[in-house]
């Protein structure tokens, strides 16, 4: 029992003193920190507050600016100056599997630092507005949000976010190349992107004999909604053309099809492969943002 347990007191020593607590007025949760001067956490744990206070691992408070947040990836980046020179390199978004074994680090009811463990029970979970989101077993409360969770070689896998409440042990991160990307954003410009090009649509199984006589994958994206005056519409797509790509990346599912949209910079134009009447066409999309009315 003892052998088994040592690799999870391994991460956990090893990625403690990455894993901060964050209070901002009434609400507390936990943060990561991706620099002696940077802590990521969640929007909804800083919320309207400015200056959240930062308590690190060894005792020590100090208080945070923030940066930058969004409600819609439920993410914010907070300024401070750490005490320990602690940051925790995120996974290969390829590792980041079901099965693997993870480990949630946070500050759960304000208990202080705490250690839990599970899997990556699935990934690209779509929950309300977040998409993409790993799901695990690994225990999650109210506290953990923002906090660490990773796999046994001490890497980011994502970002805690909320739990299903009527559920037992179903909870949800942000991806850590979501994450990333956001961050990216953040510090660039002060904001996230939201891009958009204006489509609803459906995984579906493409025919066998059409996707034999064009060598396709299986599984493609049935638009059922393409949004007048949208970016997808002013570039000729239309209801019933199923995306087959993106850019070269294959879109098998929805959640893919979204996760490639969401990797694209806004007034970025890319191809969509297109699958339409049993002619594969190639249609250049110019990616926009989202509406403002979509994002309050």
């Amino acid at each position: 029992m003892v052998g088994e347990r040592e690799p999870f007191a391994r991460v956990a020593s090893q990625v403690g003193p990455g894993v901060v607590q964050v209070r901002a007025g009434r609400s507390q949760g936990s943060g990561v920190l991706l620099d002696p001067h940077s802590v990521i956490t969640n929007a909804h744990v800083v919320g309207d507050s400015p200056s959240p206070a930062i308590t690190f691992a060894d005792g020590v408070t100090r208080p945070g600016r923030v940066v930058a947040a969004d409600r819609l990836y439920d993410l914010a980046l907070v300024e401070t100056v750490s005490p320990v020179n602690a940051r925790i390199e995120p996974a290969p978004e390829e590792s980041v599997v079901p099965g693997r074994q993870v480990v949630a680090i946070g500050n759960p009811f304000g208990f202080g630092w705490t250690v839990t463990t599970g899997v990556v029970s699935a990934v690209d979970r779509i929950v309300g507005g977040l998409d993409g989101l790993i799901q695990t077993d690994a225990a999650i409360n109210p506290g953990n949000s923002g906090g660490a969770l990773v796999d046994l070689d001490g890497r980011l896998v994502g970002i805690p976010t909320l739990v299903l409440a009527p559920g037992q042990n179903i909870g949800f991160a942000i991806p850590a190349w979501q994450v990333l990307h956001v961050v990216e954003q953040f510090r660039r410009t002060g904001r996230a992107e939201h891009p958009y090009v204006g489509l609803a649509g459906a995984t579906e199984v493409i025919d066998p004999v059409v996707a034999r006589a064009l060598d396709l994958p299986g599984r493609g994206v049935l638009e059922a909604g393409v949004e007048p005056g949208g970016p997808a519409h002013l570039a000729g797509l239309g209801e019933w053309d199923m995306v087959i790509a993106v850019d070269g990346a294959p879109t098998p599912s929805v959640q893919a099809l979204r996760r490639q949209i969401r990797r694209t910079p806004v007034g970025a134009t890319v191809p969509f492969t297109v699958l339409r009447g049993g002619r594969l066409l190639q249609v250049p999309v110019r990616v926009g943002e989202l509406p403002a009315a979509a994002r309050r």
